[in-house]
């Protein structure tokens, strides 16, 4: 059977997005397991000591039977160059804990921080975030990533990006793209288009 998890960002014991991750759960449940309220993460997470200082990385690992919850102290990786990489067969529309095929792309990468996942010419995420591209004004999100991320699906929520069908071919039409995940939020900086390979 396989496992499932969430990654929640934790810092200085309050919770982000959890109604996010426990929607995202609920329909990973439904979907894999015919079973939509499998754990409730908020009273899962007053069952366990949860620290109180600091910046962790939750991992809420789960399966039909059982759950474990981790807390691991979070650093945030520099990433400053993308390489562009095809993988048309890859689906990833739940947050599996065996990663096998993304780490397989992502050791591809060459001398680049991360991989920029190419799906049938479509833009979809890297290898641990979505992605939120600068067309003037406005951020645009892919509207087909691998997985959709919940702090992907706050930001749609709350308007400030919107999704649009952005091809490979179209990259050089924006200024600056973030990688967005449920660690690194809105704050995450920006790299030039250019920095893409």
């Amino acid at each position: 059977m396989c496992r499932l998890v969430e990654s929640i960002y934790l810092n200085n014991g309050v919770f982000r997005n959890l109604r996010y991750h426990q929607a995202r759960m609920e329909q990973a449940a439904t979907n894999l397991f015919s079973k939509p309220h499998l754990w409730d993460l908020e009273e899962v997470l007053k069952s366990v000591v949860v620290p109180a200082t600091g910046l962790y990385k939750v991992r809420f690992v789960y399966d039909l039977r059982a759950y474990k919850v981790e807390f691991v102290p979070y650093q945030f990786r520099a990433i400053t160059t993308l390489k562009k990489i095809e993988a048309d067969d890859l689906r990833y529309e739940y947050k599996y804990e065996d990663r096998a095929a993304l780490a397989s792309l992502w050791e591809q990468r060459g001398p680049c921080d991360e991989i920029l996942i190419i799906k049938n010419g479509k833009v979809t995420d890297t290898s641990y975030a979505n992605l939120a591209f600068k067309y003037g004004h406005q951020w645009l999100t892919p509207v087909a990533p691998l997985l959709n991320g919940t702090m992907r699906q706050y930001l749609i929520d709350t308007k400030k990006i919107y999704a649009a069908d952005i091809e490979a071919g179209d990259l050089e039409k924006f200024e600056c793209v973030k990688l967005i995940n449920a660690m690194w939020g809105w704050d995450a900086p920006e790299l030039p288009i250019a920095n893409i390979s």
